[in-house]
């Protein structure tokens, strides 16, 4: 049995299936009911395009990835300290860098499923409430799946290397909530360049979208940023960075346990 499927295993009996599909539910509902009243108010120039449901995800995803991933990574790194799993599995003779991978792994495929649920919901609902298509829709379609994947690697590998330098949870949680909040500001302060220094930040830093301005509402689509693709690989370099440097402090920690 791979060492994933035996990470899952440790979860059989946990409340994270439910924390995972109680997450997905409500933030998708929460997206899909924002696009919808968006919608119902007759829109005007680029908010009646089937765009503006990807610009509400892509500002949704700033605002509750962080959040998401930090309680989940509280759970998935916490089932090794309630039952003293992660010393078992030491035992028989996984490595302290196995087992972070392992679980970066999981929690990276969980906050994908969830942004992906939101992701394909918010297409489905801004088609069906009569947004109209838009070329820049289908420039940024993938671009924005690329962003969302980087931007869960990097929060996971953050928010896990959090849940298992402090021993009390809720100190990751904490403090990737506080990191969400504070980057969340930055397009409305005109520093958005600053979301690249932070794992947290890499929506805001990367978004293919001007923020949206009574100057551009009116245009006939919407205005985007010369390269969205160098952004992506640019955050995927900081991601990257993120993932080892996360990785290094574990192992440093657990290798001195």
């Amino acid at each position: 049995m791979s060492t994933l499927a035996l990470e899952i295993r440790k979860h059989r009996n946990s409340k994270l299936p439910f924390l995972v599909l109680g997450l997905a539910l409500f933030e998708t509902a929460w997206l899909a009911a924002a696009i919808l009243v968006q919608a119902s108010r007759s829109p005007q120039g680029i908010q009646e395009l089937k765009t503006f449901s990807l610009y509400n995800y892509l500002n949704m995803q700033s605002l509750l990835l962080g959040p998401t991933i930090a309680f989940l990574a509280s759970r998935i790194a916490g089932v090794d300290q309630e039952e003293r799993m992660g010393q078992v599995f030491r035992a028989l003779g996984e490595s302290p860098r196995r087992q972070f991978l392992t679980k970066l792994a999981l929690l990276t495929g969980l906050g994908t499923l969830i942004s992906m649920i939101m992701l394909f919901s918010a297409a489905f609902t801004g088609s069906k409430a009569g947004l109209l298509d838009s070329p820049s829709y289908a420039s940024t379609f993938w671009v924005i799946i690329a962003l969302t994947l980087v931007s869960v690697i990097a929060i996971s590998a953050v928010q896990l290397a959090l849940s298992n330098l402090f021993e009390q949870p809720s100190a990751g949680v904490i403090i990737g909530i506080t990191g969400t909040l504070i980057t969340c500001f930055l397009p409305y302060l005109n520093i958005s360049m600053l979301g690249w220094i932070s794992p947290w930040g890499l929506t805001v830093a990367g978004t293919p979208y001007a923020l949206i301005t009574p100057e551009n509402s009116s245009g006939t689509d919407f205005t985007l940023m010369s390269n969205p693709w160098l952004l992506v690989a640019i955050a995927a370099i900081i991601a990257l960075a993120w993932t080892f440097a996360s990785a290094w402090l574990v192992i440093r920690k657990e290798e001195k346990a």
